[in-house]
């Protein structure tokens, strides 16, 4: 079923893997500080476009800005690259934060048809027809992608080197994750449809056996620079949606052809041994999703160039803070991550 667009759309997660032997004693027992940090172990089994595929957007996407901001960015690129997951991280000790990855579009309906429906593209405007608890409880990806987008406007301003590079490490991280399907429906990990597994399968276990082989520097499809672009991340959330048909039909399709015996094997990822769809079923459900995991990627990337360049244009082109020492980014990320 096709979405209805709301009127003030002109422009037009949540990933879970399940650890099931976890001990809730060992963690009550804890010492403060263990217990502060251990979200932080655990964090690769929860996490959305995977390890690699994250740190691949942001690498990739520097490619594309435009100097002097390509320089800037590349001469910080490794520490792009290493905090590309820090808004993953956060799911764990910072409250609100989860629901800032995704949206579940199929949640939302017409009050008087009772379709499904586009909530409005306006927070206030939604939170008067939703309310804020109901908000916030379907995700609020689209309203966070705008509002990390002025942070980044703000950072430049200021030159403020440190908060620029936060804020551009988690734009990316936003802007990418509305390009994942399953980010987008309250059936995120197919517990709706008998498909349990299916984000890790789409957006973790098809880029990592496949990445390599993605053409994934091609040319950008738009200008890098686009005032409107806050407001497009709600056409990014709609194809998004619109994939989801390919998304499940494939992978119910690819189950029937090889039969449960066949699709599923068992992965050690750090501690903790996962069953996952074997290689068998993935490289046939890669052919039936037909290039859109690499589509949606080379999407991710270069969006977040456009969102990048853009917010530095709107910030008056300030001239960018120049290169600090290694002691003070030290401090002030662990200043950060303790705050």
């Amino acid at each position: 079923m096709k979405l209805k667009r709301h009127p003030e759309h002109s422009l037009l997660s949540r990933p879970h893997w399940l650890v099931e032997d976890f001990n809730k004693k060992t963690f009550t027992n804890a010492t403060p500080c263990f217990r502060r940090f251990l979200p932080l172990l655990l964090c690769p089994l929860s996490i959305g476009w995977g390890f690699s595929a994250h740190r691949k957007i942001i690498d990739v996407a520097i490619q594309h800005v435009p100097e002097p901001l390509h320089n800037f960015l590349k001469t910080n690129r490794d520490w792009l690259v290493e905090h590309a997951l820090d808004a993953d991280l956060r799911k764990h000790s910072v409250i609100g934060e989860r629901e800032r990855h995704y949206i579940d579009l199929d949640e939302f309906r017409n009050q008087h048809s009772g379709m499904e429906c586009m909530p409005p593209a306006n927070w206030k405007h939604a939170v008067s027809e939703f309310g804020e608890a109901t908000l916030r409880e379907h995700g609020i990806g689209p309203w966070n992608v705008q509002w990390q987008f002025n942070k980044l406007i703000e950072a430049f301003r200021l030159k403020d080197k440190d908060r620029i590079l936060r804020c551009t490490a988690d734009l990316a991280h936003y802007v990418s994750d509305l390009h994942v399907p399953l980010h987008t429906t309250k059936n995120y990990n197919g517990a709706l449809t008998g498909q349990l597994g299916i984000h890790a399968l789409w957006e973790t276990q098809i880029p990592e056996l496949k990445m390599d082989a993605f053409n994934l520097s091609r040319p950008l499809n738009s200008p890098i620079y686009n005032p409107a672009c806050a407001d497009s991340i709600w056409s990014v959330v709609l194809d998004s949606h619109e994939c989801l048909i390919l998304v499940f039909g494939a992978e119910r399709e690819t189950m029937t052809e090889i039969g449960e015996v066949n699709a599923f094997s068992f992965a050690e990822r750090g501690r903790v041994r996962q069953k996952v769809r074997s290689e068998q079923f993935l490289l046939r459900y890669y052919l039936k999703l037909d290039g859109q995991v690499e589509r949606r990627m080379v999407d991710s990337i270069q969006a977040c160039a456009i969102f990048w360049y853009t917010a530095w244009v709107q910030a008056g082109q300030p001239q960018l803070p120049a290169e600090e020492s290694e002691k003070r980014r030290f401090c002030a990320t662990i200043e950060w991550l303790m705050n």
